[in-house]
């Protein structure tokens, strides 16, 4: 569910848009300026214990050299994975 408020509101409001948030995790609040959306408060993306490290491990078998000794810098690849892209949800 969406809610549209603007940010005078939302200042007022921000301890209740909180608690709101704890009880109904899938509500979104979109915060306007002069009548543009510039903002939403959202729960965040919940990721599940060992999902990141599993991820790392993975993609780190897969670039995993032939050469011994060689590093291959794991933490430059797997952005993707740790970060919520931007319009992902």
């Amino acid at each position: 569910m969406k809610n549209v408020l603007s940010i005078t509101e939302a200042r007022k409001m921000l301890p209740g848009i909180i608690k709101s948030l704890k009880k109904s995790p899938d509500t979104v609040y979109q915060i306007t300026v002069h009548n543009e959306i510039v903002a939403e408060i959202k729960t965040p993306h919940k990721i599940k214990p060992g999902e990141a490290t599993a991820k790392l491990l993975s993609i780190r078998k897969k670039l995993r050299s032939k050469k011994k000794g060689y590093k291959i810098p794991v933490s430059e690849n797997v952005k993707e994975h740790l970060y919520v892209a931007e319009g992902k949800d």
